[in-house]
C-alpha cells in the first residue's frame, strides 16, 4: 500500500515537472474554443512524435506535412537543436521534452483555424497542434482621452497591436504641414529640434528660420496632424497614438498669415527627407499635377522613405497630389463604421483607408479638439507605418507601406458603390504585425503604338507590363488588364508572369492589347486596371493607371531629352497647370512650365495660346491637322498644322509646325521647331512679329535668372541652386530683326498676373529690351519672349521661322550645342533649296483635300513672280499671282481649285524672264 501511494507521489510528480497545465480536458480540443483575437491567423504550432520516422535532427529531412484544407506556406523550427546548446546548461532529459521537435506551421487558404488543427491532430506522427497564441497584457493607455475619445484606434487594430510592441521611438516622422505646437504637453517629448519654417510670417516675404512652432490657433491644422502621427502615450495626459513615442520633425510649409496655403510642401518634403525622415506625412495636395514635385517624391523613394498623402476632400475621383504619384501611399477618409465619408476622395489611385471624420487630436496650445478629412485618415496610417517600421526593422519603407496595404480589412461590401476605389481596405495594424502575403505592383508599363505614342483611333496598341514583388514569394501569377471606359476595346486581356520571389521582378508581361474607338474625344483620360491573381487565387490584388488616348499632342524622347509637341504649336504640354506633356526635361531634370506660340500684329491684335489672366488662357489657334510623327533611324520628326481661327478678330492665318529631334549622341539635348506662317487673306499682312513665350522653372523656379547672348542668337536660363542645369532658346532663322523680352513674377508686366494682348504685343515688338533678369547671385521666377519681326506676309505667301530648344548641364555646353544646331538647321534649309523649283501637293487633288493645293517655290533671290494655271490645250484657266514681290528663300502659296474640272493641268511659275512648270491632277 506505502509503494502504490508512493508511485502515486512520484507520477504526480512527474506530471507537474513536464507539463505545469491546470487543464483536464480532451487535449486534441486545446485552443479550438480561442477567441481569434488571441492567436495568430493562419499560424499553427506542431509538435511531432518523437517516434516519427519524419523526425530527425537533420535540417534537410525535417517534417514534411501536407495539408488537404489548406496549402503549407513554410515549416520553421521553434528551437533548433544549435539553440537548445547554445545555454549555460541543459539537463540530460529534455530531450524526453523534445522542444527541438515543435515547429511553427504557417499556411495559406480559406480554412478555418480549427479545421486546420483536427487534419494535424489526425496525422499519426503529430503529438499535438495548436494555434499560437497571443499572451495579451492587456494594455490599456492610461491617457485621459483614449478610453473616451479615441475609439478609431480600436478601429484600426491599435491595441491588438500594443500587445506586441508598444512603441516606434526609433523610426523619424516628418511632418510637412503648417508647423507644430512645440511646447504641447503631448508633443514636446516626440518634437526633435531640427525642425525648419520654410516660410516664415508671410508668404509675401519669403523668411526661412529653425522655428516651425505655430503663431495661433488658426494655424493648428499641423498640430491636429503630429498629435495624430506621434502624441507621447501612456504619459498620463491627453491622447494616445498608434506610434506612441515615434520622435517626430516639424517643417513648416506655411505662412502665418495664410495657414490654409501649403506654398514649399516639396521643398519640405526634401528637406524632411535629408533629415532623416523615414515616413514622411503630407497632410495637403492639389489636383494640379507637378513634375517638380514628382520628381521630389522620386527622390524621397530613392532615399527609402515612404511618403504617406492625404487623398482629398473634393469627394471626386480627381487626383489629388502629392497623393497621385506613383509609390506614394495615398489615403481615403472612412466613418467609425468603415464607410465612406462623403467628403472623401475616392479612385484607383487610393492604397488605404484610414478614420479620419470627427478625430480628436492635439491643438494649439496644449489644447485639445475634432477635425474631420483625410488630413487626419493620412497621419493616422503614418503613426501605423512608424510602429510596423520599429517591429520589422529589416523591411525596406516600400516593404512598410504594403504591409500596411495588403493587410487592409477589405471594406468593398460595405462601399459598393466604390469597390475598388478606397484602396485595398481600412487599414488594421494588428493584421500588419502579424500577417502577410505578396505585393504586386508595377515598375514599368511600355506602349508599342504605331501612331508614336498619340493612340490614334483604330490601331491596334500593344502593353509590356513589368512587375515587382515587394512581400512574400507569388506562384502560378495572372496578369490582367481591363477598363470601364467604353471607347477601349481589350483584345488581350491577361497573361501567365510564372513564380516571383520576394523583392524580385518580372518583366515583359504580355502583349495586351487594345484599340481606341473612332469618336473618341481630344485628350481623353483612360483608367487602365491592371489584376492580379497569384497563390491559387488566395492572393487578389490590382492597380490603376490612367492613359490619355486620342493625344493631340506627342511625346519626344531621346537618351538626354523628354519634351511634348503639340497640335496648336505649344510646347511642353498640351494642357495649362503642366497637365498633358513632359515639359522640357533634360537628364532628368524638367525645367519648363509653360512655352507658347504668339504672333503679334498689334497691340490689340495678338493670336496664341499663352495665359492671360490669372488661371485662363487665350485659345485662338484650333486645330486643323493632329500631331503625327515618325520615328527615323537617327531623328524623330513631327508635323501638325493648325490656324487662328478662335481669334475673335477673325482668322488671319493657318500654321505649318514642324519639329525634328536627333537621336544622334551629342545632339539629343535640343529640338528645333519650325513655325511656317501662311497669310490666307487676300492681303499683305504687315507688322508682324511671331515669338515663344517661355516659362522656366528650373529647381523649382523660384531662384531663377535669365539673359541674352545677341551674337549667338541664343536667350538661356538657370537657377542659382547647385548643379542645375541650362535650358535655352535660340533663334535659328535671320530673315528679320531678334526680339528678346525677359519677365519676372516679382516685378514688371507679369507682377499683376496678368498677360494683357498690348503687353504680349509689347513683349514681342521691343527689340532686345534688356540683357536679362537676375544673375548667378540673384534669382527671381523668371520667364521670356523671343522671336522675330517685323515681317511682311503677302497674300497667299509665308514665313518661316525656327527656334532651338536646348537643355545643358553648364553654360559653355549650352553655347556649344547652340551652335550644332545652327549647322544641323543650315543643312535643313540648303537641303530644302536644292529641291525642284515648283512643285504642289496634294496631287493629285481631291474632295477629300477640301481642294486646296499648295504651291512650292524655292526662289534664288528677292524676285517678283506671275505664277498660272493651263489645261493639257495650252489654254490659261487661272491666273493665281501676278508679278508679285517674294524674299528669296522657300514659300508655301494656297489656292482653292474647286471650281476646277476633273482632269490634267499644267502650273507655270514666271520670274527674271524665266518659265517653270509642273502638271497637276484633279480628281472629283
Amino acid at each position: 500500500m506505502n509503494r502504490l501511494i508512493l508511485l502515486i507521489v512520484f507520477l504526480g510528480f512527474h506530471h507537474a515537472l513536464y507539463s505545469q497545465t491546470n487543464y483536464y480536458g480532451d487535449p486534441a480540443s486545446a485552443g479550438d474554443a480561442a477567441d481569434r483575437a488571441d492567436y495568430l491567423p493562419n499560424t499553427v504550432i506542431v509538435k511531432f512524435k518523437e517516434s516519427s520516422a519524419t523526425v530527425t535532427k537533420t535540417r534537410a529531412l525535417r517534417p514534411q506535412p501536407t495539408l488537404k484544407v489548406a496549402r503549407v506556406q513554410s515549416l520553421v523550427s521553434k528551437f533548433p537543436q544549435a539553440a537548445l546548446r547554445s545555454g549555460i546548461s541543459r539537463p540530460a532529459n529534455t530531450s524526453k521534452i523534445g522542444l527541438d521537435r515543435i515547429y511553427e506551421l504557417k499556411y495559406t487558404g480559406p480554412a478555418d483555424i480549427g479545421s486546420v488543427l483536427r487534419e494535424l491532430r489526425s496525422m499519426k506522427d503529430v503529438e499535438y497542434a495548436e494555434p499560437a497564441y497571443i499572451h495579451h497584457t492587456r494594455l490599456i493607455p492610461n491617457d485621459p482621452y483614449y478610453t473616451p475619445r479615441q475609439s478609431y484606434l480600436t478601429q484600426v487594430g491599435a491595441p491588438r497591436a500594443w500587445d506586441l510592441i508598444r512603441n516606434a521611438s526609433g523610426v523619424l516622422i516628418g511632418i510637412v504641414d503648417s508647423g507644430s505646437d512645440l511646447d504641447h504637453e503631448d508633443l514636446m517629448g516626440n518634437i526633435i529640434p531640427r525642425g525648419k519654417d520654410l516660410i516664415g510670417a508671410s508668404a509675401g516675404n519669403i523668411t526661412e528660420d529653425d522655428d516651425p512652432n505655430v503663431k495661433s490657433a488658426a494655424n493648428d491644422h499641423g498640430v491636429h496632424v503630429s498629435g495624430l502621427a506621434s502624441a507621447l502615450t501612456g504619459n498620463g495626459k491627453g491622447i494616445s497614438s498608434i506610434a506612441g513615442s515615434a520622435p517626430l520633425l516639424i517643417v513648416k510649409v506655411a505662412a502665418d498669415d495664410s495657414p490654409e496655403d501649403i506654398y514649399n510642401g516639396y521643398e519640405g518634403i526634401r528637406y524632411a527627407v535629408d533629415q532623416g525622415a523615414k515616413i514622411i506625412n503630407c497632410s495637403w495636395g492639389t489636383s494640379a499635377r507637378s513634375l517638380f514635385g514628382e520628381d521630389v517624391i522620386n527622390y524621397a523613394i530613392s532615399k527609402d522613405c515612404l511618403v504617406i498623402a492625404a487623398a482629398g476632400n473634393q469627394g471626386n475621383d480627381v487626383p489629388d497630389y502629392p497623393a497621385g504619384y506613383k509609390g506614394v501611399l495615398a489615403v481615403a477618409n472612412i466613418l467609425d463604421n468603415d464607410t465612406r465619408a462623403g467628403t472623401s476622395n475616392f479612385g484607383g489611385y487610393v492604397s488605404i483607408s484610414a478614420p479620419g471624420s470627427s478625430i480628436f487630436s492635439t491643438t494649439y496650445n496644449s489644447s485639445y479638439g475634432v477635425k474631420s478629412g483625410t488630413s487626419m485618415a493620412a497621419p493616422i496610417v503614418s503613426s501605423a507605418a512608424a510602429l510596423l517600421k520599429s517591429y520589422y526593422p529589416d523591411l525596406s519603407m516600400a516593404q512598410v507601406g504594403e504591409l500596411l496595404r495588403v493587410t487592409a480589412d477589405n471594406i468593398d461590401n460595405l462601399n459598393p458603390s466604390y469597390a475598388g476605389k478606397l484602396g485595398k481596405g481600412r487599414l488594421n495594424i494588428f493584421r500588419a504585425l502579424t500577417q502577410t502575403a505578396p505585393a504586386l505592383r508595377t515598375t514599368a508599363i511600355r506602349f508599342d503604338d504605331p501612331g508614336s505614342g498619340t493612340f490614334r483611333a483604330g490601331a491596334e496598341i500593344e502593353m509590356h507590363i513589368d512587375i515587382r514583388n515587394y512581400l512574400m514569394p507569388a506562384d502560378g501569377i495572372e496578369v490582367t488588364l481591363r477598363t470601364e471606359n467604353p471607347y477601349i476595346q481589350i483584345k488581350a486581356d491577361r497573361h501567365q508572369a510564372g513564380d516571383i520571389g520576394t523583392m524580385e521582378d518580372q518583366t515583359g508581361i504580355g502583349a495586351f492589347k487594345f484599340t481606341v474607338a473612332a469618336g473618341a474625344p481630344d485628350n481623353m483620360p483612360v483608367e487602365f486596371i491592371v489584376g492580379f491573381r497569384a497563390n491559387n487565387g488566395q492572393y487578389q490584388d490590382y492597380e490603376a493607371f490612367t492613359l490619355m488616348v486620342a493625344r493631340d499632342y506627342l511625346n519626344i524622347i531621346t537618351d538626354d531629352l523628354q519634351t511634348t509637341v503639340t497640335s496648336v504649336g505649344k510646347i511642353g504640354y498640351a494642357s495649362k497647370g503642366q497637365n498633358n506633356g513632359l515639359g522640357f526635361s533634360y537628364k532628368g531634370k524638367q525645367m519648363l512650365y509653360e512655352s507658347s506660340l504668339m504672333i503679334g500684329y498689334s497691340a490689340r491684335l495678338v493670336s496664341n495660346n499663352a495665359r492671360s489672366t490669372a488661371g485662363d488662357a487665350d485659345a485662338h489657334f484650333i486645330k486643323r491637322t493632329s500631331i503625327a510623327g515618325t520615328s527615323q533611324e537617327d531623328q524623330i520628326v513631327a508635323e501638325a498644322r493648325f490656324d487662328d481661327s478662335a481669334q475673335p478678330e477673325g482668322a488671319l492665318v493657318d500654321v505649318k509646325h514642324t519639329v525634328t529631334a536627333s537621336k544622334d549622341p551629342g545632339k539629343d539635348n535640343y529640338i528645333i521647331a519650325e513655325y511656317e506662317v501662311i497669310n490666307r487673306s487676300t492681303q499683305n499682312i504687315a507688322g508682324t512679329y511671331i515669338g515663344m513665350f517661355t516659362d522656366w522653372d528650373i529647381d523649382g523656379g523660384s531662384s531663377n535668372y535669365t539673359a541674352y547672348d545677341g551674337a549667338g542668337k541664343l536667350a538661356y536660363v538657370s537657377s542659382n541652386t547647385t548643379d542645375a542645369p541650362f535650358a535655352g532658346v535660340k533663334l535659328l532663322s535671320s530673315s528679320a530683326q531678334q526680339q528678346y523680352y525677359p519677365l519676372s513674377l516679382t516685378s514688371g508686366i507679369l507682377a499683376d498676373d496678368n498677360f494683357t494682348t498690348a503687353e504680349k504685343f509689347q513683349t514681342l515688338s521691343s527689340g532686345v529690351q534688356s540683357p536679362g533678369i537676375g544673375s548667378p547671385g540673384s534669382g527671381y521666377d523668371v520667364s521670356f519672349v523671343s522671336g522675330y519681326g517685323p515681317y511682311t506676309i503677302p497674300s497667299n505667301g509665308s514665313v518661316k521661322v525656327a527656334f532651338a530648344y536646348i537643355g545643358a548641364g553648364s553654360l559653355e555646353e549650352l553655347r556649344r550645342s547652340s551652335l550644332n544646331v545652327q549647322s544641323d538647321y543650315n543643312i535643313i534649309n540648303d537641303d530644302k533649296e536644292t529641291t525642284e523649283t515648283l512643285s504642289t501637293y496634294p496631287n493629285p487633288i481631291t474632295s477629300r483635300n477640301n481642294s486646296n493645293m499648295a504651291v512650292v517655290v524655292n526662289l534664288p533671290d528677292d524676285v517678283y513672280i506671275s505664277l498660272s494655271l493651263f489645261n493639257m490645250m495650252g489654254q490659261k484657266v487661272e491666273s493665281l499671282l501676278q508679278n508679285q514681290a517674294y524674299f528669296k528663300g522657300s514659300h508655301t502659296l494656297y489656292f482653292n481649285v474647286a471650281s476646277l474640272n476633273a482632269g490634267m493641268y499644267v502650273l507655270q511659275l514666271t520670274f527674271n524672264g524665266k518659265s517653270y512648270t509642273h502638271k497637276i491632277s484633279v480628281v472629283k
